[in-house]
Formats: structure tokens, C-alpha cells, sequence
């Protein structure tokens, strides 16, 4: 029984997601760099590209593998900080939780699965993750880190920098779901995670 629960996890996907992770806390660290001038604040930029690659973790991975993803990158970016281990890993929550609950919203709202290659599916994600993100992080740190609460109009400074990142990685997504087998890809996962679904119900 051990070994086959061992053959059916699958090894490829957790490979895959550790390398998103390391993708997302390397495109962090640059974004900050080549973008300083543009911070509010450690955890807010005016325009901040590691937020597409939580929304394109969860799109390309499914929502459980996506989000370890992010959450694999938000913990190796905590060895950058200075922040107690309780206030990063609660960051690291929020910021990997929210791209999956934008999705989830947003195809309930719509009442289908998200395309990869519709350009106003993307923009919808984008902003409505912005918007979900930026408050959820507003309230976490009103509830156990009121130090971050510098400024009364950050919350829609923070809103403004993820979708500005998330239009950026939305046409790079496009364009690569139009000219790359990464959409192929997508689909078998959104199966998988379909018959998965099908065969516990």
C-alpha cells in the first residue's frame, strides 16, 4: 500500500513547483532591484512582476501545486527579511492564497473555466486579484503587523502594482499560450484535476 501511494504522488509537479518557487523569489529580489525607485515599501512597488507569477503558477500548475509554488518562493525570500517567522509565513499565506481565490471567484462569476488565450479573462484576473490581494494583505497586517500601515492610500498603491505586473505577465502569458505547447499543458492539468474530481465524487 506504501508503495503505491508513493508511485501515485506525483514527483514531477512538486519539481516543478520548487522550481516556480525559486522563479518567483528570483524575479522578487530583481524586481526590487531594478525597480527600487518605484517601492513604497519592502512588500508594495508601483509596479511589482512576481504578482503575475502567482496568478500564472496557479493557471499553468492547478490551484494546489500552484499555490505551493508561490508559497515554496514566498518562504525562500524570507531568508531576505528581517520579519519574525509567524508575520512572514502569514505573509507568505496571503500572498500564495490569493491568486487561487481570484480564480475560484472569478470562474464562478463567469460560470466557466478561465482561458489562457481570452486577453479579457486575463485583465478581469489580473484586476480582480489586484484588488483581492491588496486588501487581504491590508487587513492581515491591521490584525499583527499595524507597522506596515504607513500610508492611508497604500492599499490602492499596493492594488495598482500587482495589476500593473499581472497586464505585463498577462500578454506575456497570452503570447506564450499562442506560440508555446504551454497551453497544452494547462489543459492536461484542468483534466487531470477534472477527473480527479469526477473519481472522489
Amino acid at each position: 500500500m506504501n508503495s503505491q501511494t508513493e508511485s501515485n504522488f506525483p514527483m514531477g509537479l512538486l519539481g516543478i513547483s520548487i522550481l516556480a518557487g525559486g522563479l518567483f523569489c528570483g524575479t522578487h529580489l530583481v524586481n526590487s532591484w531594478l525597480l527600487r525607485q518605484l517601492e513604497f515599501s519592502s512588500h508594495i512597488s508601483l509596479i511589482y512582476l512576481p504578482g503575475f507569477l502567482r496568478l500564472a503558477n496557479v493557471l499553468v500548475l492547478g490551484l494546489f501545486w500552484g499555490t505551493a509554488a508561490t508559497a515554496i518562493g514566498g518562504v525562500m525570500l524570507m531568508a531576505w527579511t528581517a520579519e519574525s517567522w509567524g508575520i512572514g509565513l502569514s505573509n507568505v499565506a496571503v500572498s500564495a492564497s490569493g491568486a487561487a481565490l481570484s480564480i475560484m471567484t472569478l470562474q464562478v462569476l463567469l460560470k466557466r473555466r478561465l482561458s489562457l488565450r481570452k486577453l479579457s479573462d486575463l485583465l478581469r484576473l489580473a484586476l480582480l486579484y489586484a484588488l483581492l490581494n491588496a486588501l487581504c494583505h491590508h487587513v492581515l497586517w491591521s490584525l499583527i503587523d499595524p507597522s506596515q500601515l504607513i500610508d492611508r492610500q497604500q492599499v490602492l498603491y499596493m492594488a495598482i502594482g500587482d495589476f500593473n505586473g499581472a497586464i505585463i505577465g498577462a500578454f506575456a502569458l497570452r503570447w506564450l499560450a499562442q506560440h508555446t505547447g504551454i497551453k497544452h499543458f494547462a489543459r492536461q492539468r484542468a483534466a487531470e484535476s477534472e477527473s480527479s474530481d469526477n473519481h472522489k465524487a
